[in-house]
This record gives C-alpha cells, sequence and structure tokens, in this order.
C-alpha cells in the first residue's frame, strides 16, 4: 500500500476500497446525487455494493393499496449494474416512512386486511427486484430502542408479536435465493437490545423461519465499546448467520461544541474505523456479508439535521477527499490479516 501525506491529509494512491478488501464495501446512496458525475465517479470506483437511502423504502414506492412506483429504485439498480456492483434492498417493512395513504388509513384497517395488503406488497416489489437485489433488509427496527421487548408500533399492534416472521417467509415464497435479513441499531452499543434480537433469531431457527442475517446500523460514536461490539459478532456469528454492518456512521461531536473536525477527533475516529473493520475481518468469510457507510461525504450525512450538529461521520469531506477514517478502513484490513498471518 502506497501512502503520501500531503499537508495533513492522507492520500492512497492506486487503491480503493473495493480492490483491497475481501468482503463487499457499500454506501447509501440516492438517485440525485448518482446522477452527478464526480459523485458518481468515486461511488462507482470505491465501491461494490450499494443500498437505497430512501427510495427503496414504501414511502417511496408504495403510491396505493396495490399501486407501485419502482422508477427510482430501478434507477439505482441500473448505475449498479453498470458498475459490477451488488444492490442490497433496505427496507421492506419499517414503522417509519410509510406513505401518506397508509399512514392516514393505517388505523381503519382491521388485522387480516393489514395483513393481506403488507403480504402483496413485500410480494410484488421483491418479485420486482428477483435477481437483481442480493439481500433485503426484511423488517427495519422492530425491537424496543432500550432492548426491552417489541417495539409498540401499529404493526405489533395489529399483526400481532409473530409479524417479523411472517414479514420473513412471504418475503421467501418470493424469491427462493434473496438473502434476508434483520436489520436493527444499538446492536454493538445496548447488551439488552442484543438479547432480545438473538431471542428472536434463536426462535426463527428452531421454527424454521427464514433468516440468513443480521443489519448492524453501527451508527456509532467514539465511546463505542469494543467489548460489546465484540460480543455482538461473536454471537450472531456463531448462530451461522452473516452480519452486514449495514449503516455505519462514526460521530465525533456528540455534545455540539465542536465547530471543526480537529487533528485529535480525525486520529481517534480513523483509530476506531480501523478497530471496527480489523474485528470484522476476522470473522469467518460465510459470516461476512458487506460493511456498507450511511453516505459518502460528511456534508450529506442525514446526522447533522438529526443530532443538531456537524458530525463529520464519513469517509469523504465536502470536497470528495478521503479522510483519515478512510486510512482507518485500510488499516483495520492490513492489521486484520497480519494477526491471521501470525
Amino acid at each position: 500500500m502506497a501512502v503520501v501525506v500531503i499537508g495533513n491529509q492522507l492520500h492512497t494512491e492506486k487503491i480503493t476500497l473495493r480492490e483491497q478488501a475481501s468482503f463487499p464495501v457499500g454506501v447509501a446512496v440516492s438517485p440525485k446525487r448518482i446522477a452527478q458525475s464526480e459523485y458518481a465517479k468515486v461511488v462507482g470506483q470505491e465501491f461494490s455494493s450499494l443500498t437505497a437511502e430512501n427510495v427503496m423504502k414504501p414511502q417511496y414506492i408504495w403510491t396505493s393499496e396495490r399501486n407501485y412506483d419502482f422508477s427510482k429504485g430501478d434507477s439505482l439498480v441500473a448505475f449498479a449494474q453498470a458498475r459490477q456492483q451488488q444492490v442490497h434492498g433496505h427496507t421492506l417493512v419499517w414503522h417509519l416512512m410509510q406513505p401518506d395513504w397508509l399512514k392516514n388509513t393505517i388505523e381503519s384497517y382491521d388485522s387480516a386486511t393489514l395483513e393481506n395488503l403488507l403480504r402483496d406488497y413485500i410480494q410484488t416489489v421483491v418479485k420486482h427486484y428477483r435477481g437483481k437485489v442480493v439481500s433485503w433488509d426484511v423488517v427495519n427496527e422492530a425491537v424496543a430502542s432500550n432492548g426491552d421487548g417489541m417495539r409498540e408500533s401499529v404493526y405489533l399492534q395489529k399483526l400481532g408479536d409473530d409479524y417479523v416472521a411472517r414479514c420473513h417467509q412471504y418475503a421467501r415464497q418470493s424469491d427462493p435465493d434473496v438473502l434476508l435479513f434483520y436489520n436493527d441499531y444499538s446492536i454493538a452499543s445496548n447488551p439488552k437490545k442484543l438479547n432480545t434480537i438473538l431471542e428472536m433469531v434463536d426462535d426463527f431457527q428452531a421454527r424454521g423461519i427464514p433468516l440468513d442475517g443480521i443489519g448492524m446500523q453501527m451508527h456509532v460514536g467514539l465511546d463505542l465499546s469494543l467489548d460489546d461490539y465484540q460480543k455482538a459478532l461473536d454471537e450472531i456469528s456463531q448462530r451461522g448467520l452473516k452480519i452486514h454492518l449495514s449503516e455505519v456512521d462514526i460521530k465525533v461531536n456528540s455534545n455540539g461544541k465542536q465547530t471543526t473536525l480537529t487533528p485529535e477527533l480525525a486520529e481517534s475516529q480513523r483509530e476506531l474505523m480501523s478497530e471496527i473493520v480489523r474485528r470484522y475481518n476476522q470473522l469467518p468469510e460465510e459470516n461476512k456479508f458487506a460493511i456498507t457507510f450511511w453516505g459518502l461525504r460528511d456534508n450529506e450525512s442525514w446526522l447533522t439535521n438529526h443530532t443538531g450538529f456537524p458530525q463529520w461521520p464519513l469517509l469523504y469531506d465536502h470536497d470528495f477527499q478521503r479522510k483519515s477514517m478512510y486510512q482507518g478502513f485500510l488499516d483495520g484490513l492490513e492489521t486484520a490479516q497480519t494477526t491471521v498471518d501470525k
């Protein structure tokens, strides 16, 4: 690996993430952004997997009870196919980002009607993207934020405790080959939430419910407990599941007092990125699905609006320059390889 230091920035020469990693490296994108030439160039060169940040969620596809608009998702798939990139589907069922017509009527549906609508939606979407999308987050964030049981969503209230399992069954019926994931946040930082998800996994496996992997979102800060992260990797992989670090970003401004990404913060971010990758890369090959970043550039991150402060959480800055965090990813690959070789 060739590393050149120019000013206070690290530049890796003739190296891209998709070339260096033995597993897919992904990024969340939108059709509007990949229509921009510089953005498209970087995404095409660096990444081997794409996730739609929003346009494959029901809000964008499900236009009325049995009408669908796949145009935005199709454009993303076409972009990926032209660049030999896989597409991860996100997400079929989520209590948020529902279409307006459903939000306005969902309380009026009885359980059977809502179940039929949801089943038809899942199966229509999965069939549409069969052979084009390699994997789906079937249900997103169905566990309570604090990890104490299932989230009290309208789906839980109307469809019952087992609706997540049935959603997975509906998806499998529509595509026997697509990989099915359950996706959630705080899995690496909240042991109680991890245990609740593991209980669901154990139940699914005992009953033969189709589940191929777990999406660990990894919206984390510099205070991430590496012990908790390691435990999550170990527990999930020991159950024979694939692990997708599905929405990676690293916050560095939790208290909102920082006005710039200081060299000290950048170095801490690089070190944490390296350790996240190193531990992931030490998993057995069959358990590694992908690492996906939730955006390309710091200025486009959802976290700015979500936290109210800039967080500089991604691999690239506003000017498409690789940050130290990028080097941290590469360092994690090399460190893991050295450890294995020993």
